[in-house]
């Protein structure tokens, strides 16, 4: 029986993105193949983060949850939920039958596990990765993500004050060629202890340069918002 890593299970109310407000279902994940300096769930990023769950054990929470009251979505996220692709392949079917759509958390590189997958999620939520918080050049893989995803993608990019003119430009560019129409969300990171433990604390970009991005943004892409995680300020998770 195929097993996958779970950090959590739980129910909340969605704090980002299209779906604000939204009564969901969370499956997290342990494990991840970045690591992001703004990460506000650094414990699920190492490999072995995570008890590896079976499927059945799985569908229990699931539906313990959608027992005590009504959930619009299941959002399968991390860590990285991609890296368990085939094990989530196996329950959204089931997830849509107890009237739950599925929504995936990715930070958008891996092209090849989006396609097995992407005809099975109802909306795709793309982390798009600027290198001032990654240390990487990802742009050739987010590209061939977007692609993969389609019409399902909304994207959002998470902005520190350590983000770049340069890179916003090259994000909107690259967008703009392959995903002109897909919605986009700034997000001003949420204040945290950067993830790399180098005792430095990653703060959100400043207001003006944050209306800055905006403003460049809307000028090539149809649907742009600056939106900030909302979670944080509810006090939930």
């Amino acid at each position: 029986m195929r097993r996958a890593p779970v950090f959590e299970i739980f129910s909340s109310i969605q704090g980002e993105g299209a779906t604000l407000g939204e009564r969901q279902i969370f499956v997290r994940f342990g494990g991840c193949n970045l690591h992001c300096d703004y990460c506000d769930e650094p414990d699920t990023i190492p490999a072995g983060a995570g008890e590896p769950w079976d499927g059945e054990r799985l569908r229990s929470v699931i539906l313990s949850h959608q027992s005590r009251r009504p959930h619009a979505a299941i959002t399968w996220t991390g860590g990285e939920p991609l890296l368990y692709a085939p094990f989530i392949a196996e329950h959204t079917g089931w997830a849509r039958e107890l009237g739950l759509k599925n929504h995936l958390e990715t930070n958008g590189i891996l092209a090849e596990r989006m396609s097995s997958v992407v005809a099975q999620m109802d909306r795709v939520v793309v982390d798009l990765k600027l290198p001032s918080a990654t240390g990487k050049n990802l742009w050739a893989k987010h590209a061939a993500f977007l692609k993969a995803a389609g019409a399902r993608a909304h994207v959002k990019i998470v902005l520190t004050r350590a983000a770049k003119e340069g890179e916003w430009r090259r994000a909107v560019d690259l967008m703009a060629e392959h995903a002109p129409e897909t919605p986009l969300y700034l997000q001003p990171a949420t204040p945290v202890a950067s993830s790399r433990g180098d005792g430095r604390r990653v703060e959100p970009i400043e207001a003006e340069r944050a209306v800055a991005f905006l403003v460049l943004a809307r000028r090539k892409l149809m649907s742009v918002r600056l939106l900030p995680q909302c979670h944080p300020m509810w006090g939930l998770k």
